[in-house]
């Protein structure tokens, strides 16, 4: 009697003891990471048949359960890779926005202030320290763009190096979940589930979840397998994926995600990642980054090449023809790494007005070739290996094969390769090479509104020329007599420009027969200032998106901040969904340490019973030891 009395006491006090020791192992990991709480499961014993019935042989400890919801866990798994994502290409970003809005780097004070020397530079011509100051304020803003280009290429160049530790960081996980899943799998064979070491794997898919977005699949033996966005396998059983980093073959200068396959790395595109930080590394590098750094260099390359073209249309202060202000920016263009034929492609620039902050593709299958612009989709077809498209002449030599694609990079690079190609303030062509002249014979109303030079420079343009005006059948016409030729006669309306030799003439009011116009080298023009005034009205003329150069870099910076406020906005409701996740699996599966004290004064009062029951077990055993006496 006393013994079946011991054996309850004894399960009794050994079920409560099991039970204090799962509630003072939740209480001490209340702030582990990925800790699930546990809890006790108490199951009677069979009892024993007496002739009054089944008489009880007390409690046993059936499990030690963890406490967890699959759907829920899942959840904030990919809570985690999305908030992930959208954070690490927020911060990115922000770098983006300040480094254009910081006063110190900003362009937009360094231009306007290159158009005021230049303004200036109208009002002196001829003065040095005028010129000296014009030359002075177009290598700050040469200096500017390069700085900030760099700048740009730097953050490139830090995001990759970001993404080759987050690589590594996946590496490091997927032997850690490999290890867990043979670990489990062999505790699996006694039939109970190892609740710590579910856990760490569980911590440790978290993890993962915050490189890279993951989905898991069970298996039988209580392994999972580990797949990534795309549905890549990571991780099978006990054997560990692993990816890396690899150049990408269409653009050098890019590194792709593989996941590795041997020896070899299979490329993933950004969609096929999913998510977490990489995913918003990749984002930022392939899309955010690409366009900021267009819309500067197309800004840089549009006033380069403008100023450069009025430049040159101009005489410097020694009565040379105008050369480079700002040294050349040749746009970009190569074939990819993976093109099995000889073609070839060369890019250049015709109009820089119609210039679009995107990079370009080509592709050539079936006989035709194909451009695309990058930054929103839209495509050309031509069977001809050439394109002339968003103010760009695009050629192809060579023989391609199908399949084969090149990129065409026009202002990506421009910012950084920024310079100034003047030395002298001298050099400088603030002046007209030529001048127009009304002779005092004249008896019309003949006046000069404007003498302008035709860009690209003709070499004759300062031939010195007269034009004589003649009545004939009662309508007015002019003739041009240069170099001993005489052109033929042509109807004279003012207003319309008389073009010759590369330069235009527009003139106001009626001349009179025998009436005439000389034209004549500017010889030793210094104090001629009609091509500076030219250069310093560049900054008002619609050159980028119908707008002026003033304005555009406003409206890059207005864009960007544009850009990253809808980032942070998305930003903070993936913050939100991941906060609302957690907030769902921690009301299901974390700690409370009001409901684990509650547990602790329960089981502890469950210990003193079963303590008490084995008092009156050891009494009532000697007093039947003592009737035995």
């Amino acid at each position: 009697m006393s013994s079946g009395i011991f054996n309850i006491g004894t399960s009794a006090l050994n079920a409560a003891y099991t039970a204090l020791r799962t509630a003072g192992n939740n209480i001490a990991n209340v702030n582990t990471p990925g800790y699930s709480r546990q809890e006790t499961v108490f199951t009677s014993q069979q009892g024993d048949f007496t002739g009054s019935g089944f008489v009880g042989r007390g409690v046993m400890v059936a499990d030690v359960r963890r406490v967890y919801n699959d759907f829920l866990t899942s959840q904030a798994h990919q809570a985690q890779a999305g908030a992930a994502q959208s954070q690490t290409r927020s911060l990115q970003l922000a770098q983006v926005a300040a480094l254009f809005s910081d006063p110190a780097s900003g362009i937009g004070a360094n231009i306007d202030g290159f158009f005021r020397a230049m303004q200036d530079l109208t009002q002196r011509p001829g003065d040095v320290a005028v010129r000296q100051n014009a030359l002075s304020a177009g290598r700050l803003l040469a200096d500017r763009f390069s700085d900030l280009g760099s700048r740009l290429q730097e953050m490139r160049n830090s995001t990759f190096r970001q993404l080759r530790l987050e690589a590594d960081s996946v590496n490091r996980l997927a032997v850690e979940v490999a290890d867990l899943n043979e670990k489990i799998a062999l505790a699996r064979g006694n039939g109970r589930a190892p609740n710590d070491l579910l856990d760490r794997r569980d911590n440790a898919i978290r993890r993962l979840n915050e490189s890279v977005r993951v989905t898991t699949v069970a298996q039988g033996d209580g392994s999972i397998n580990v797949f990534m966005g795309s549905g890549h396998p990571l991780v099978v059983g006990a054997q560990p994926g692993a990816i890396d980093l690899v150049p990408d073959p269409v653009d050098p200068q890019v590194y792709l995600i593989g996941l590795k396959a041997g020896a070899t790395v299979l490329p993933l595109q950004s969609g096929e990642v999913g998510g977490g930080r990489i995913a918003g590394l990749i984002d930022f590098a392939s899309l955010d980054l690409p366009q900021a750094e267009n819309e500067l260099g197309r800004l840089a390359l549009t006033l380069a090449t403008k100023f450069n073209e009025q430049h040159q249309l101009g005489n410097d202060r020694n009565g040379q023809p105008g050369g480079l202000f700002f040294k050349a920016i040749n746009p970009t263009a190569f074939a990819a790494g993976t093109n099995t034929g000889t073609g070839t492609v060369t890019v250049s620039v015709a109009d820089p007005a119609q210039l679009v902050a995107s990079d370009y593709r080509v592709d050539f299958s079936g006989g035709n070739y194909t451009l695309t612009r990058v930054a929103d989709g839209r495509t050309w077809t031509s069977a001809a290996p050439s394109f002339a498209q968003d103010g760009l002449n695009i050629s192809l030599a060579g023989t391609p094969a199908s399949g084969d694609r090149f990129t065409v990079q026009a202002v990506r690079n421009a910012a950084r390769n920024f310079e100034v190609a003047l030395s002298q303030p001298a050099q400088i062509a603030a002046a007209s090479p030529v001048q127009a002249t009304v002779p005092s014979t004249n008896i019309g109303s003949l006046a000069i509104e404007d003498l302008v030079v035709l860009a690209p420079r003709n070499t004759n343009v300062a031939q010195p020329a007269t034009i004589n005006f003649a009545l004939s059948g009662g309508v007015m016409q002019y003739t041009i007599t240069a170099g001993g030729v005489t052109s033929a006669p042509q109807n004279y309306t003012a207003g319309t420009p008389i073009v010759f030799n590369g330069w235009s003439l527009t003139t106001l009011g009626a001349p009179s027969a025998g009436d005439s116009l000389s034209i004549s080298p500017n010889t030793g023009g210094t104090g001629d200032n009609r091509n500076a005034v030219k250069l310093a009205q560049l900054v008002n003329l619609p050159l980028v998106d119908g707008g002026p150069l003033g304005g555009a870099y406003a409206g890059l910076v207005a864009r960007v901040g544009g850009q990253m406020q809808g980032v942070d906005a998305f930003n903070a409701a993936q913050s939100a969904l991941l906060e609302d996740a957690l907030s769902a699996e921690s009301a299901a599966a974390g700690v409370n340490l009001d409901e684990e004290a509650s547990r602790l004064m329960q089981y502890q009062q469950h210990y003193q019973a079963a303590a008490r029951m084995m008092q009156v077990a050891s009494r009532i055993f000697d007093d039947i030891l003592t009737l035995g006496r």
